[in-house]
């Protein structure tokens, strides 16, 4: 991130698709409103002791992931954010800037809106827990969870999911340096669903983020947590060094 970061991310707010996936972090304030009507959609059980808030965040992020369309929705901006200027051959206010400086700044601007996503994604699970699932029973009222082996869940099963929604993000990114948005929608929307049944594969689940959570049963939590940190920082540098390597060799 650089002086460039906050401009691009303002422009980026300014976008309908940006405002469209910010609204799906107001995703849980819907148990709220479906607990009005007689309907078994998105009905949750109370599990022995009440469900913990760190375990319902876990959830909601989970639930968002399988959704799929937030993450669509960033593989699309992310294409648009490099390939529009590509496309019409232009650099606006900054063609002698340093590229790395610009590539910087375009993917803090990314990294910007997911941690706004994710924090807004925080307070409106907290305000549904609190306001609506303590009260009905469902929530035990506690921040975390009592029993340690599912706070090792939850915890791997936000960080899987956080980073491998970064990772989309950057895979979007270099393709789209390189290829036009279609292909590039094509191409990382595939390697999202392929991260999504990651978890459900013999041999593939080692190789994504958001499995390890149910490695835990094979691996203990510090070596789940090890492998995690490594893979996504191994990915990313990779990705990020390619894309740096692409990004300067454009012609405007």
């Amino acid at each position: 991130m650089n002086y460039l970061t906050l401009p691009f991310f303002k422009a980026l707010l300014q976008k309908r698709e940006a405002q469209i996936v910010l609204g799906f972090s107001l995703f849980p304030l819907l148990l709220i409103i479906v607990s009005f009507f007689d309907t078994n959609f998105m009905q949750l059980t109370a599990t022995e002791g009440g469900l913990s808030f760190f375990e319902f965040f876990g959830a909601v992020l989970i639930t968002q992931y399988g959704l799929f369309l937030p993450i669509v929705v960033f593989i699309y901006l992310s294409s648009h954010l490099f390939r529009d200027e590509i496309d019409s051959g232009l650099m606006y206010l900054y063609k002698d800037q340093d590229r790395q400086k610009i590539l910087n700044a375009k993917l803090g601007s990314l990294v910007l809106l997911q941690f706004v996503y994710i924090v807004l994604t925080l307070i409106s699970s907290f305000v549904t827990y609190f306001l609506h699932l303590v009260r009905s029973g469902i929530g035990s009222g506690e921040i975390f969870p009592i029993s340690i082996d599912f706070f090792h869940v939850d915890v791997l099963n936000i960080i899987g999911i956080t980073t491998m929604t970064s990772l989309c993000i950057l895979v979007a990114s270099v393709l789209s340096i390189r290829l036009s948005n279609g292909l590039t929608m094509l191409l990382a929307t595939l390697f999202t669903l392929l991260s999504y049944i990651a978890p459900l594969l013999t041999n593939l689940k080692y190789l994504f983020p958001n499995s390890y959570s149910a490695l835990l049963g094979e691996l203990n939590f510090s070596t789940c947590l090890l492998f995690m940190v490594f893979l996504v920082l191994f990915y990313a540098g990779i990705l990020y060094l390619v894309s740096l390597y692409y990004y300067k060799k454009i012609e405007y």
